[in-house]
């Protein structure tokens, strides 16, 4: 069987060998006292990463469910969606097709979402909950969450929902400190582990909140998963090796150091933004918002980005050719969890070999 090629594409991201063997790990039962330990030990794990105690939620399917996860347990009567990108404004469609109101803050893509805008808004009319996505993938633009959260604080009757797909595990994000009620992710980002699997840290107060919203369902009730928490158990069969797989990215997490984690992402970061500038492409993403974990670039000198994908997967690499909208009109480059500076030098020595082969 061939090898697969090494994935430089925003997600599902390169998974290592050492985190692919910890699948492999001998299966065990789900109402056992060996998986209430490991749960325990990955909840724990996590909640360090995130530098809070709020409730963590393992969750058996993507995190597009988290959505509706996080609006049918927070929205009473309306919800303010943040909208960037393809990802934020996807969003915006799962409260329309449940039937939640909602106004939409939009911005053109390419920026973040602004902190006074939202103050502006908040002051204005009655939200429930400010809903959005700090990292937007599609668009390589990462929103100051820090600053949106001290606004949201000055309004203790709305509740902020944000989705960290993108950015949890690769940027910190100090969940206590910025007082997010509802934060949400995925495996197959910045964690570096197989996609199917999800997570969201969920607050005191928003526990609270649902359980003054009624018709919220099962599978996405938070409190169907309450019952469980204590019990270091969750609602229904999870992924057993996908908490394996956890367990082993969160030991190589805690040996590189928090700290240093985010700042090698930081410096991926500068070394991509650096080496576009350098062959004479653009940022899409405006100067005042770059990622750290995904960076999109411009196509100004009209490379042909189908050619240089086909002699980059005959090289053993998968490249990323843009999304949604987007796509055909810039490429992403990743630089998230199991990517490395090392890796990043020998993908990006690759492409310039395939630009002009």
């Amino acid at each position: 069987m061939p090898k697969s090629p090494k994935l430089f594409i925003p997600g599902p991201t390169h998974v290592s060998d050492e985190i692919l063997e910890s699948f492999s790990t001998p299966q065990i039962g789900h109402r056992t006292p060996e998986i209430s330990d490991l749960i325990s030990c990955v909840i724990k794990g996590i909640q360090k990463v995130l530098y809070t105690n709020n409730h963590i939620y393992l969750v058996s399917h993507p995190a597009t469910g988290l959505w509706e996860m996080a609006i049918r347990n927070s929205v009473r009567s309306k919800v303010l969606h943040c909208v960037n990108g393809a990802f934020s404004r996807k969003w915006v469609k799962v409260s329309h097709e449940i039937g939640v109101e909602y106004d939409v803050l939009e911005y053109d893509w390419g920026r973040g979402v602004q902190a006074e805008d939202i103050e502006k808004k908040l002051s204005a009319g009655n939200y429930d909950a400010v809903a959005l996505v700090h990292n937007e993938t599609s668009t390589g633009a990462m929103s100051d969450i820090d600053a949106i959260g001290e606004v949201v604080k000055k309004f203790p009757n709305t509740y902020l929902l944000v989705d960290a797909v993108s950015s949890m595990a690769g940027v910190k994000i100090d969940v206590n400190a910025i007082g997010v009620d509802f934060i949400l992710s995925s495996t197959q980002k910045a964690w570096g582990l197989p996609a199917g699997f999800s997570i969201a840290a969920v607050s005191d107060r928003l526990i609270s909140r649902s359980k003054e919203i009624k018709n919220k369902g099962y599978m996405l009730n938070v409190e169907t998963y309450e019952k469980y928490y204590s019990k270091n158990q969750t609602p229904y069969t999870p992924s057993i090796p996908h908490l394996f797989g956890f367990k082993k990215v969160l030991d190589i997490i805690f040996e590189e150091g928090l700290e240093i984690r985010w700042q090698r992402h930081k410096e991926m970061a500068k070394l991509v933004r650096d080496w576009a500038l350098n062959m004479g492409q653009s940022l899409y993403a405006e100067e005042s918002c770059l990622s750290d974990t995904v960076t999109s670039i411009n196509n100004d000198i009209n490379w042909d980005i189908n050619a240089i994908n086909d002699r980059l997967l005959n090289k053993g690499f998968r490249m990323d050719r843009g999304y949604g909208d987007l796509k055909g009109k810039v490429f992403r480059i990743p630089h998230m969890g199991n990517i490395y500076p090392k890796d990043l030098l020998e993908y990006l020595n690759v492409f310039e070999e395939s630009i002009d082969a």
